[in-house]
């Protein structure tokens, strides 16, 4: 299959095609009988506005509200009209107010319009005077930090910069390189020597730990991110893969870049790996990992390149592009750090649970794709140069209808505003209900359910989660607890939540068949962790024993830096700041030879179907008495995994993935969907010549907000802008004057 990656990586839907923001704000207008137009919603704006509130304002805001930009404050939707502009007398026929009520607000409009130009270039001039304060200062003012362990970590970062190994393949150099796979909901129980051969002989032979324990919610988004930035949901802001920010006041959805899913907004805390490589000195390249597509996070800050989500890839494709990266001749433009992104196993559990030929078929398809990555390193004589790391980000759970808790029962959706989270809930009711009310009732219909019902779901105020979650607690036990409802029902492993509403739209058949997103120590949540390469060697090569013991993945990202030798930024990890060295890979966390799991899968008390007959975790680590040796099972991987993945590819793409529930599917009132603004060739005339002074104001807050680190593109940004704008508004205000009687007619 021939591949152009010269271009574009395809996508099913091109994700950044957003609506501007403002589409989600339809100001009213009200034509009182002789008071003209007036807008009550300026008010409510503000409200929602979380610039105004004074704690979130700051430096910017200042500056913001000194110019009174109405983008900015909020301002632009001001009263259309007042009793001193436009007066109706009894004289006047009905003819007559129509035409003076259709000039009277394109005059208006054009006063605004012209207001607005004129702010524009009063903050233009402020903003090159500041430019050039900045240049003059230097621009390393802007990026201090006050926090000592920061100031420890840019040092570490100077001096790591300046050392670089060169490795070889005996035909070309290479930088020491890392790549790391992160497969999809791939628990260490699929592995098993007939269905996985290349991932059981890596779990036999190579480096790893019998499992590794997600972060806490065990959902996709969460732990993609803790994976590389080393800090706890709660600590990195990304707290569900759905959730609704009371700061901001936007609704999170990680399915949905129109949602939040790409909103730079929600993903400012924490450094994630590309960014920590960037910084000194080591290239990086990213392919589909979540959070790499969010402007000024993943694209343009780090990743030399970045490649967006597309869940219908071929896995051959991926081992293709990844190769084509390695296979670049100029050794400084070679990723050193590359990240790719394996849907398939999460998105066949979802579908089909965690059992049955559809889900066997996508574990032999991800095993020829671990095969087909591992010959093509070895083709290329690779072993000793790149470190291979594959992990997962959860477990997988299943479904029934006979483990159901219904919504509605225990609590009036009427009182609900947002709900967060899935398959655990956060309630975040409307102000005018008080949340001991709705604790209360919660609790008082929660306890008319069976006894069996109850023990099975929980129900916290945030301040009671149980303390290893590492999840809400007191209001500043963690950075973005404010990002957590005020009340939570937590199901056990395999339990779900619906309402009836919802269970009728789908026959009566809950789906997805397979969850997670539970407690993240539940057995069936555990997550993968495999390894091979130079930097393990080094680490363990003086011993037999190539196993860990389990442990959290906040760990991982201190592995990555140290496997390339830069400085972490600081994290929830264990590795130390004034090292830099994980203490992850050593010989002092080595599994004991004798490690036995207490636990057996799936560890739940209800019977399930699944696929663990034979599984080597069995093999290698079950109880004594009923385990036995690895070694009685000789398994030989794929010689031609090309052609297994062809075949398979031809089958497994046809089907479609599982629709997973969102939050407008449980709350009486949608707060996704936008309303459709009303159509008028004025209005959108004026609005396309506001969106283009619009893009200088965004250009400037760019100069303004990335000083420290993107000053010169910033400028650039401005420079495009400005003088692009003016073109477009002497064309726009020509088309405005010339075709204003047939605008009015319309």
């Amino acid at each position: 299959m021939s591949i152009n990656y010269q271009g574009p990586h395809p996508v099913d839907v091109p994700i950044t095609d957003l609506d501007d923001a403002e589409d989600d704000i339809i100001y009213r207008e009200n034509l009182g009988n002789n008071s003209g137009y007036q807008d009550n919603s300026q008010n409510f704006l503000n409200s929602m506005d979380y610039e105004h509130q004074d704690s979130q304002q700051g430096f910017m805001g200042k500056i913001r509200n000194y110019f009174n930009n109405p983008r900015l404050s909020g301002g632009r939707y001001t009263s259309v009209a007042s009793t001193d502009s436009f007066e109706i007398d009894d004289d006047d026929d009905d003819d007559e107010v129509a035409n003076r009520f259709a000039f009277d607000i394109r005059d208006y409009k054009i006063k605004r319009l012209n207001d607005k130009l004129n702010k524009t270039i009063a903050i233009l001039v402020f903003g090159l005077l500041l430019v050039i304060v900045i240049i003059f200062f230097n621009k390393s003012w802007f990026t201090s930090s006050s926090v000592e362990e920061d100031k420890e970590y840019a040092s570490m970062a100077s001096q790591h910069k300046k050392v670089k190994q060169v490795l070889s393949n005996t035909t070309h150099d290479f930088y020491p390189t890392t790549i790391i796979v992160s497969l999809d909901g791939f628990h260490p129980h699929y592995i098993n020597p007939y269905l996985t051969p290349s991932l059981h002989n890596m779990m036999i032979n190579d480096y790893g730990a019998p499992y590794m324990i997600p972060s806490f919610p065990s959902s996709t988004f969460p732990n993609h991110w803790t994976l590389i930035t080393g800090l706890h949901p709660s600590e990195h802001g990304i707290v569900g893969n759905t959730f609704f920010d009371p700061v901001l006041k936007k609704q999170f959805v990680n399915t949905d870049p129109k949602v939040g899913g790409i909103d730079p907004d929600f993903w400012q805390g924490g450094e994630p790996i590309w960014q920590t490589a960037f910084k000194q000195g080591v290239n990086s390249a990213v392919h589909m990992w979540p959070g790499s597509e969010v402007p000024g996070i993943g694209i343009a800050n780090g990743p030399m390149e970045v490649d967006r989500y597309n869940g219908s890839e071929l896995l051959s494709s991926k081992v293709a592009r990844v190769m084509g990266w390695l296979d670049r001749d100029d050794i400084n433009k070679r990723p050193e750090l590359i990240l790719t992104y394996v849907p398939t196993i999460d998105q066949f559990g979802h579908k089909f649970g965690i059992s049955g030929k559809n889900l066997t078929d996508a574990l032999k398809y991800v095993d020829d794709f671990v095969d087909l990555m591992q010959m093509e390193l070895k083709n290329r004589n690779l072993r000793d140069v790149v470190n291979l790391v594959i992990v997962s980000d959860h477990g997988m759970a299943p479904t029934s209808n006979d483990r159901l808790l219904f919504l509605d029962d225990v609590i009036d959706l009427q009182k609900i505003e947002h709900i967060d989270g899935w398959p655990l809930f956060g309630l975040r009711p409307y102000k005018k209900h008080s949340l001991d009310d709705i604790y209360k009732e919660l609790k008082e219909k929660f306890a008319t359910l069976s006894q069996d019902l109850q023990k099975h779901y929980h129900i916290y105020k945030l301040e009671d989660f149980p303390k290893q979650y590492n999840f809400g607690g007191s209001k500043n036990e963690h950075k973005f607890n404010y990002r957590l409802a005020p009340i939570w029902i937590v199901p056990d492993v395999g339990y779900s939540i619906t309402t009836h509403k919802q269970h009728e739209e789908n026959n009566f058949d809950y789906t997805p068949k397979g969850v997670h997103g539970y407690n993240n120590t539940e057995v069936l949540m555990r997550a993968l962790f495999l390894g091979s390469g130079p930097y393990f060697d080094k680490k363990l090569g003086s011993t037999t024993n190539t196993k860990i013991k389990p442990f959290q993945n906040i760990e991982v990202y201190n592995l990555l830096c140290d496997s390339l030798n830069i400085a972490p930024a600081p994290n929830n990890g264990s590795g130390s700041p004034q090292t830099s060295i994980s203490n992850l890979v050593s010989t002092k966390n080595l599994l004991p030879e004798d490690w036995s799991d207490s636990l057996g899968y799936p560890n739940v008390p209800f019977e399930i179907d699944h696929i663990v007959k034979d599984a080597t975790y069995d093999l290698l680590w079950k109880k004594p008495a009923d385990r036995a040796q690895p070694t009685t099972i000789s398994v030989s991987t794929n010689e031609k995994p090309m052609e297994s993945l062809a075949s398979q590819e031809s089958s497994l793409s046809n089907i479609a993935t599982e629709k997973l529930p969102k939050p407008s599917d449980f709350t009486t009132t949608s707060h996704d969907e936008k309303p459709e603004p009303t159509s008028n060739p004025l209005n959108n005339l004026i609005g396309e010549i506001e969106d283009a002074i619009d893009d200088v104001g965004d250009a400037l807050n760019d100069v303004f907000e990335d000083a420290g680190d993107g000053l010169n593109d910033a400028v650039d940004g401005l420079n495009d802008a400005a003088g692009t704008t003016s073109e477009k508004v002497h064309n726009w205000m020509g088309k405005l004057f010339g075709d204003a009687s047939d605008d009015e007619k319309s």
